[in-house]
């Protein structure tokens, strides 16, 4: 009798964990979250025209024997310089997760990298998503809380170069260049990226005009420094014609290559070269000089002519003197 008394409180030891697992346990949360790949930073791949798209990728674990509803919050800290106008973030307000079930779902951000004046969003400034996630009712009862994971994220680095050519003092780029002479002109390199750049090999060529010469005067010029988004370079052209160059139309060209992404830019100035006529000139002014010497030799000889007069009068008032006192 003792015998069947211990078989059965052994037989029903043995049970007893198998009664326990399928009773829900509701006061232990049974759930986690996480993201799908774990970085310190995920970079927003920008393409040529600053527009985007990106995909965070996070898991929900429900490690519970009874389905749970979950709800999503994802909320976003946007830099001083960056537009939050300029973004889209996609992604379910509300998720059921399967029991004893790991699901994964997708928040997707998209938009452009401009900022709020217009200009790139620099790639250093960083942006904070945090995710929050509640448990909202596991089998008719009210959830435990919430969880929260976060995101830093940053633009990829942009590089852009805008060329400009200006105006001096001494010439508005809009007068022809005379034969023989020299004018300048100012040229501006501005970080139209997003990112430090840098620049090298600065080129100035002509197109059309080989006889024209050109010297980038270095007291006057800031080439050889790095420069943050929307800084600037700048260097002054000196642009030389030979007297003997003929009238015609030409293209200044300066280029500049981008340490960042290692593209030449360029840019392209048009002027009119005035030739000057040497031959003419030259004429005219011996034309002047013969006129002036011709006049003086009229001159002159009218000198000769005068003198006799008064001779022939003084010989013909003393002949008469003679004669009347005689």
């Amino acid at each position: 009798m003792m015998k069947k008394f211990l078989i059965s409180i052994l037989f029903l030891a043995m049970l007893l964990p198998i009664a326990s697992a399928q009773l829900p346990d509701v006061s232990n949360p049974g759930w986690s979250i996480g993201w799908e790949v774990e970085e310190d930073e995920v970079m927003m791949d920008l393409d040529g025209t600053l527009q985007f798209e990106t995909k965070l990728m996070f898991w929900i674990d429900n490690t519970r024997p009874l389905p749970s509803d979950y709800d999503i919050e994802v909320e976003m800290t946007y830099p001083s310089e960056c537009d939050e106008g300029s973004f889209s973030i996609d992604s379910e307000s509300k998720v059921n997760v399967g029991a004893n079930t790991n699901e994964t779902f997708e928040i997707k951000i998209s938009g452009n990298g401009y900022g709020d004046l217009g200009e790139p969003c620099p790639t250093s400034e960083v942006f904070s998503l945090e995710l929050v996630i509640s448990d909202l009712i596991v089998a008719g009862q009210a959830g435990d809380g919430s969880k929260t994971i976060d995101q830093s994220l940053r633009f990829t680095p942009v590089y852009s170069l805008e060329i400009e050519f200006v105006a001096t003092d001494n010439w508005n780029m809009a007068d022809d260049i005379k034969s023989g002479t020299s004018e300048f002109v100012e040229v501006k390199i501005r970080n139209k990226g997003n990112s430090i750049d840098s620049i090298r090999n600065p080129s100035v060529s002509f197109r059309g005009c080989p006889q024209m010469e050109s010297k980038v005067l270095e007291g006057e010029s800031k080439l050889n420094t790095n420069e943050e988004a929307n800084g600037e370079w700048w260097a002054e052209i000196e642009l030389s014609a030979s007297s003997s160059h003929p009238e015609k139309k030409c293209d200044l060209v300066f280029s500049v290559v981008s340490e960042g992404d290692g593209k030449t830019y360029s840019e392209t100035l048009k002027f009119n070269v005035e030739a000057i006529d040497i031959k003419e000139e030259n004429a005219e002014l011996e034309e002047t000089e013969s006129s002036d010497s011709s006049g003086l030799q009229s001159e002159s000889s009218s000198l000769p002519a005068v003198s006799s007069l008064m001779c022939i009068i003084t010989v013909l008032f003393s002949a008469f003197s003679r004669h009347k006192w005689g």
